[in-house]
Parts: structure tokens; sequence; C-alpha cells
């Protein structure tokens, strides 16, 4: 089953934060269930221990950003 989380972080080059992002645990297109559309999900393939093991690392992630947190997403 397809999880849904929004996350909290910054950017690591400008520390330019966000808040409320969508993300997925699979990367896979939608169907016509999905609550949310390709324009809505901002990352895909974060599973809720990955979300927590980014937290954990900080910047030492290969990601452009970095997570501060998160709230899942109960449909």
């Amino acid at each position: 089953m397809r999880e849904y989380f929004a996350i909290d972080g910054y950017w690591k080059d400008d520390k330019e934060t966000f808040q409320g992002l969508i993300v997925t645990s699979y990367d896979e297109i939608p169907d016509e269930t999905e609550p949310y559309t390709d324009d809505d999900i901002f990352f895909y393939g974060l599973e809720e221990h990955v979300i927590q093991e980014a937290i954990t690392l900080e910047e030492d992630t290969m990601h452009d950003f970095v997570i501060t947190g998160y709230t899942k997403i109960i449909l």
C-alpha cells in the first residue's frame, strides 16, 4: 500500500526552508483512485524508515535537501 508523508526541511545550497511537501513511498504512477497526482508529489520512493534515517543523517544524504521532520498522512 502506498504511503504518503508531509516533510519539512531545507535546501542544502541556500538553506531555504520548506514545509508540508508531499512525498510517497513508491515510485510508480498513481491511478485514478490515488488522492494525489504527480504534480502534487514532491519526491517518490521515500518510505518511512528512509525519512527517519535522512532526519538522523541531516546533510549527509545524497539528496539536495535536508529533512528535519515529517508527518504521516492518514487517508
